[in-house]
């Protein structure tokens, strides 16, 4: 934090247009556009312009004690432009939205640790299923955007076809299984991936639109999506309630989250060989990723949840991939994931269809 405070100090001596006003007046931006007075620390598209260039060019409307009051857009910056748009990912689109008016988490991280800390991961989404009075939470999914999460499909179609009913948004503990009116939002529609069959493990990939629209805050905003096709060369992260013990039926009632590196295709397939769910092996829409000593995995309840990393500057997560299956937990065999970025044409024609 007192790095933050530093860039931001830093910014005032750098900022120079100045457009007076108190915090909560209107002005214009640079771009002549309407903005609004607010401090700095609460403008994202000025930190983002500090961390990456440790100066902004927002104008200046005066000081609050010592902190800057800025002039911020009232709406995200568009930084392709018309003519590039059209070359443009409509996820990297969105993504930009989201970098733009989203401040990522500023020390929050458990150093060594495995637990989550509140608003690390806020695009992480737990589902329940309908169970007696209550609901039993038995599988993750990302929020996407206000209205979609993306999970995996055997998440929803289920042998006993027990599908969730609720999503539960911007927690870290998951608390008991009781309804909350204030995290729970219900499901309306379930969207699975046309190709996917239970039959075989492919294609294992499902989207869920929420009965309404969910606001946003520091602890529940959507995640961006990894849209190149090279497999990112950072270190990865799951993240999940599922099962904490190999021997023992035990959930974890707090996120978790853990580091995995990418297995080679090649090489996750021998471990995989002759298994009657995958007739093809590994297929170039899979992913696999573990950790070779076995001590961090994916596990029961963790299914559908997200495989991401930060592979930007702005300290957003993007999604590589939805957790599928594994070869038990705690294993140094690799677990599987859906593969994103080459399932972004039918997440796009779903998520984001006017685009």
């Amino acid at each position: 934090m007192f790095k933050l405070y530093s860039l931001v100090l830093f910014s005032i001596i750098f900022s120079f247009c100045i457009a007076a006003g108190d915090v909560g007046d209107k002005c214009l931006t640079n771009d002549d556009e309407d903005g609004m007075c607010i401090l700095i620390t609460d403008c994202a598209v000025a930190l983002n312009d500090i961390r990456n260039r440790n100066y902004h060019k927002y104008k200046r409307c005066g000081f609050k004690d010592i902190t800057e009051i800025v002039c911020c857009p009232q709406k995200p910056v568009d930084r392709y432009g018309e003519t590039t748009r059209k070359n443009v990912r409509v996820a990297d689109i969105e993504c930009k939205k989201i970098t733009d008016v989203v401040i990522p988490p500023l020390d929050l991280h458990i150093i060594g640790g495995d637990a989550a800390s509140v608003g690390e991961f806020p695009h992480m989404v737990a589902l329940g299923y309908p169970e007696g009075d209550g609901y039993n939470f038995m599988c993750g999914a990302t929020l996407l955007s206000d209205s979609f999460v993306l999970t995996a499909a055997h998440c929803v179609d289920t042998i006993d076809q027990i599908k969730p009913a609720i999503a539960r948004l911007g927690v870290v503990e998951l608390g008991n299984a009781a309804r909350n009116n204030e995290t729970d939002v219900d499901i309306a529609e379930i969207i699975v991936h046309p190709n996917y069959t239970r039959r075989f493990k492919y294609h294992d990939l499902s989207l869920i639109r929420l009965s309404k629209r969910v606001e946003f805050s520091s602890i529940l905003s959507p995640a961006c999506l990894y849209t190149s096709q090279q497999d990112p060369t950072v270190p990865l992260t799951i993240t999940g309630w599922g099962k904490t013990s190999t021997t023992r039926n035990v959930r974890s009632n707090m996120l978790l989250k853990a580091k995995v590196t990418i297995v080679v295709r090649e090489k996750c397939n021998e471990d995989y060989s002759m298994w009657r769910k995958l007739p093809n092996g590994i297929a170039e829409e899979q992913l696999c990723a573990g950790d070779p000593q076995g001590l961090r995995d994916t596990c029961q309840g963790d299914s559908g949840g997200p495989l991401q990393a930060l592979t930007e500057a702005d300290g957003h997560y993007r999604v590589v991939g939805v957790t599928s299956f594994g070869r038990g937990c705690g294993s140094p065999v690799p677990g599987v994931y859906t593969r994103l970025s080459l399932y972004l044409d039918w997440i796009e024609s779903v998520v984001w269809p006017q685009n």
